[in-house]
């Protein structure tokens, strides 16, 4: 069994989405924080359970998807005129999405 770093980083990545709405001040706009909430808590059980080994299969498709959800949340919620919450959100997701191309590239090339 090898540990993967991208589970783990994915983790606090979930952690940071899912405090971000009270470090950042953005609590009060309620689609950015309910999906900051939500998002993040997915991503940091779900990836859990990966680090752990409870799941071990196609958890790097649904990183990718949940990266783009968190890509597009700010536009499709309403809530791109804050600022703070919006690079919050596509930032995660950037990078959750990369984190999950670059564990396909590796399972590829095995």
């Amino acid at each position: 069994m090898r540990i993967r770093w991208q589970d783990w980083l994915s983790v606090l990545l979930g952690a940071w989405l899912a405090t971000s709405p009270h470090v950042q001040g953005y609590w009060l706009n309620h689609p950015a924080t309910e999906n900051a909430y939500g998002v993040g808590a997915v991503i940091v059980v779900f990836n859990l359970m990966v680090a752990i080994r409870l799941v071990d299969a196609g958890e790097e498709i649904l990183n990718a998807l949940i990266g783009f959800w968190l890509i597009c949340a700010p536009y499709l919620l309403g809530f791109s005129g804050e600022s703070s919450a919006k690079i919050t959100a596509i930032t995660v997701g950037v990078s959750v999405m990369a984190l999950a191309i670059l564990q396909m590239l590796r399972l590829k090339d095995r």
